[in-house]
């Protein structure tokens, strides 16, 4: 999303959508699922995030603008964005992240979709069973729809 943003702004070729799966948009770790639902992921934990967030500003956290929208890319600007299809596991505490994209994105009137699964986790569907299946079935009705 940050390279979007990025070619956007330098007015750029953008894809033709985009996909995505559990996305981290908010390096502030603002939204209320950080808490809510810190008991039940089965993958994230708020500590694994915080040194995720060092490793990505390079260390230099607190030199960094967290807000800033190549950092965290749901502070940027979305007018003009591709069509964008988001899937987030319901028992993830990136779960406010993509909501709060999702209605981000609305707000700027880009073609967005929202699946959020019931019961599931950070990229679920990297698993092998059914609901993965189907979750990664969509992903490809998308990017056919969007190629066509």
């Amino acid at each position: 999303m940050a390279l979007t943003l990025k070619l956007k702004a330098s007015k750029r070729l953008l894809p033709r959508g985009m996909v995505l799966m559990s996305p981290w948009t908010d390096l502030t770790s603002s939204g209320e699922t950080f808490e809510t639902k810190a008991e039940i992921d089965p993958i994230l934990t708020r500590e694994y995030l915080d040194k995720m967030i060092v490793a990505y500003t390079n260390g230099t956290e607190e030199l960094h603008d967290l807000k800033s929208p190549y950092i965290s890319p749901l502070y940027g600007d979305f007018t003009g964005f591709p069509p964008v299809y988001i899937q987030v596991g319901e028992n993830e505490i990136l779960l406010s992240d993509a909501l709060r994209l999702h209605t981000r994105m609305v707000e700027a009137n880009v073609s967005v979709k929202l699946d959020c699964f019931e019961g599931m986790w950070h990229v679920f569907q990297m698993s092998k069973f059914k609901p993965a299946s189907e979750a990664m079935n969509k992903n490809a009705e998308f990017i056919y729809d969007i190629c066509r």
